[in-house]
């Protein structure tokens, strides 16, 4: 049985394509490296100069100590050297070349082009994310939800609905719309018991010695807005010199609008709530005695309260009874007053006493 060892150079991918932002700090170390760096590239390939090399004959023809200087490898036969101060590079860039023992190095401006090819991303979303927790409401930590052709471009702190005030909302610039996930998980670095007890407020945290812990967030991803940029189709009109041009206009960028709700994944039917009397019919339960709550028989009864001890009182015992047993009824253990017609009682003889 062959062993797999992680990391083999067989098991990794051939390619991974990684979108970044120009944010402010992408900028601001662009400007850095061009007032303070040049590039250095060897003209000749009999040899390679080792970046001691270059550091230690650049800072002899240009006059310059060590410490104020430093080299670092672009690529083989390409050197990229710092220096502490813009006149210092300057001056530089006006000797044009390096030349030492069998090494000629040609010294030239960077750029950021320097090195790259050109592409575009031709759509722009807005995208809603669902359950990020507070402190990950960030673009680098939801950048890593999208593939490698998407980067985060700004965070949409304008929110339009109700429902996007639970949701984390960011616009992105992406190549391809369809490769937008509809769900996700953010994985976010949980501090050791050691680090949380000894090290929270007082700077980094130190590195965990063994697996590093992680907290699972679910999160649903709703595509909001789709801004299409991509080339318009060629018209089947053409335009003459003196003849207007009767294109028809198009919009551009074509905008597509999603409808998507709040718990549901994108694309699946919403569950209404149904009502209460629609769950029970369009007819209600008749929860009235039989006979339309007369009692069965066609009797007409009222119920009414047992007689007060003022009547027993007032009157006499055995007149109460009799007059309870001429003009009442019993039925289901309650007393009822006979409104019309004449009722023996229940099991017992007639008013006749037969």
């Amino acid at each position: 049985m062959k062993h797999f060892i992680p990391g083999e150079p067989e098991r990794r991918p051939d390619e991974a394509v990684a979108c970044v932002w120009r944010s402010a700090a992408v900028r601001e170390a662009e400007r850095d490296i061009m007032i303070h760096s040049l590039v250095a590239v060897q003209m000749d390939a009999s040899a390679r100069p080792t970046c001691d090399e270059v550091l230690r004959e650049a800072s002899f023809q240009l006059h310059i100590p060590v410490h104020l200087l430093r080299v670092s490898k672009l690529r083989p036969a390409t050197f990229l050297l710092r220096f502490e101060a813009q006149v210092q590079r300057n001056a530089a860039l006006g000797q044009e070349a390096l030349v030492f023992g069998r090494y000629r190095l040609h010294l030239m401006p960077w750029t950021r082009q320097f090195g790259a090819t050109a592409s575009k991303l031709f759509y722009r979303v807005r995208v809603c994310i669902e359950g990020v927790p507070s402190h990950a409401e960030q673009a680098e930590a939801v950048s890593q939800l999208f593939d490698g052709n998407t980067f985060v471009e700004s965070i949409d702190h304008e929110k339009l609905s109700e429902d996007e005030r639970a949701c984390f909302c960011v616009w992105i610039r992406t190549g391809d719309p369809d490769t937008i996930p509809r769900t996700g998980t953010i994985r976010m670095e949980e501090p050791s018991q050691l680090s949380e007890e000894f090290y929270s407020g007082l700077g980094d945290e130190a590195e965990q010695d063994g697996p590093a812990l992680m907290l699972n967030y679910k999160v649903i991803i709703h595509v909001d807005r789709v801004v299409d940029y991509t080339a318009l189709p060629p018209s089947p009109y053409r335009s003459y010199v003196g003849i207007p041009d009767d294109v028809p206009e198009v919009e551009w960028p074509v905008q597509h609008r999603f409808d998507w709700r709040l718990g549901v994944l994108d694309g699946y039917p919403v569950q209404r709530r149904v009502r209460v009397h629609e769950r029970l019919g369009e007819r209600r339960r008749d929860r009235s005695p039989p006979g339309g709550g007369n009692g069965g028989g066609g009797l007409q009864l009222r119920q009414v309260p047992p007689p007060s001890m003022h009547g027993f009182t007032s009157g006499g015992i055995g007149q109460q009874a009799t007059c309870s047993r001429r003009n009442d009824s019993s039925y289901g253990g309650r007393r009822y007053y006979m409104a019309s017609g004449t009722v023996g009682e229940a099991g017992g003889e007639g008013d006749d006493g037969r």
